[in-house]
């Protein structure tokens, strides 16, 4: 396992350089007939300069409210009003309940804020744990201020912020998972018929194993070409026959 544990000195240092001060004229979050709807956020974070500095970060620029502030995923989960956060900006490494586990019990009550997780560890298990949990969102504590107040603003508007190595963990892990195969869309009688052509049976002979009339056989082929997105019976024959080793004949 991979994990990198920045000191808390160089975290405060990176993430509270006085040099990224907002300006007043960067953009705001959204409008509601030319009016400002600023971003309501929660931090959750038990660093106490850290989490002050975050504060600060966020409630100095104009398109964000005053944040919400805890020190613990308990303290979170008994706050009143959750349900009106925009973004949770939560760190993994908690007293007591973890932040994934909290962004868990969120799912939970139905609360419909995004989540992004301010964390110094960047190891496969913490980053797929956190994103099956549901966070829409991933980033170090080594990140630069600027850089973190764009990614609430992001994830607020529907993208999933992240760096370069939690990506490459996250699109890793979706190519080990198993892949449906085409089969998988038809139903078991199409599936029965299909394999049954693939044996180069002729109509009769499948409504005669499949006790089914040959008008039945037809409407089943004309199901499966559709499905299959094909236009002769050889391009079914090698779709099943690519898929034999996941999906055989259902025949019973």
């Amino acid at each position: 396992m991979n994990t990198t544990l920045v000191a808390p000195t160089d975290r405060v240092h990176h993430l509270l350089d006085d040099d990224m001060t907002p300006k007043a004229s960067q953009p705001l979050s959204a409008s509601t007939n030319n009016r400002a709807v600023p971003i309501r956020v929660a931090i959750v974070e038990d660093d106490a300069v850290l989490r002050r500095g975050l504060a600060g970060r966020v409630g100095g620029d104009p398109r964000f409210e005053k944040p919400m502030v805890f020190a613990s995923a308990e303290e979170l989960l008994q706050a009143p009003d959750l349900q009106s956060v925009d973004v949770f900006l939560v760190d993994i490494g908690l007293p007591g309940m973890s932040g994934i586990d909290a962004i868990s019990a969120l799912r939970r009550m139905n609360v419909q804020g995004q989540t992004l997780m301010l964390t110094n560890f960047d190891d496969d298990e913490h980053v797929r744990s956190a994103v099956l949990a549901g966070a829409r969102g991933y980033l170090l504590k080594t990140i630069r201020p600027q850089s973190l107040i764009n990614a609430l603003v992001e994830i607020h508007q529907g993208g999933a912020p992240m760096n370069g190595i939690v990506a490459r963990i996250i699109m890793d892990y979706i190519a080990q998972l198993p892949k449906p195969s085409a089969l998988s869309i038809l139903t078991d009688r199409e599936r029965d018929v299909l394999a049954l052509l693939a044996e180069r049976k002729q109509y009769k002979e499948i409504a005669d194993l499949l006790f089914m009339s040959i008008e039945t056989v037809r409407t089943h082929v004309r199901g499966i070409y559709g499905k299959l997105n094909v236009h002769k019976r050889h391009e079914a024959e090698q779709i099943y026959k690519a898929s034999m080793g996941t999906h055989g004949p259902s025949r019973t």
